[in-house]
């Protein structure tokens, strides 16, 4: 079964990820910076989810050197797992969200922290699964 919901195939390179982390974590800095008395909390769980991606980043490039290419879940589109590809268009959406309520950055952040942490969380879970899966020599 799980051989059924993980494929491998090629993703896109990762530097588009990391310039959209590298613009999110500039723009919490910015905002920490600013006031961090009200934005610190905020920018401390936006910052660790950034770490713990990046991390689940690594873990997918090594068993994409490790292996046949990077594992992906096969089936319906997942919108945690979307935000990888998608980090620079999610790093605008969240420009042009604090340019429009700057007052409202614990709360964005707050809420971008959690879908990055859960899309890490799934990528580092699937990398595990993938590592657990038996291989077939005659496959």
């Amino acid at each position: 079964m799980v051989e059924e919901t993980v494929s491998r195939t090629t993703l896109p390179s990762p530097g588009r990820a990391l310039l959209a982390s590298l613009a999110i974590a500039g723009l919490t800095g910015a905002f920490a910076w600013s006031a961090p008395e009200r934005n610190g909390w905020a920018a401390g769980a936006l910052a660790g989810a950034l770490i713990l991606d990046g991390l689940a980043q690594a873990a997918g490039a090594w068993l994409a050197r490790r292996g046949d290419g990077p594992p992906r879940i096969a089936g319906l589109p997942s919108l945690v797992l979307a935000f990888g590809p998608a980090a620079g268009l999610g790093a605008v959406l969240f420009a042009a969200a604090l340019l429009a309520w700057p007052a409202g950055f614990p709360l964005l952040a707050s809420a971008l922290a959690g879908l990055i942490a859960m899309g890490a969380i799934a990528r580092l879970v699937l990398a595990w699964i993938v590592l657990r899966i038996d291989r077939d020599p005659d496959a």
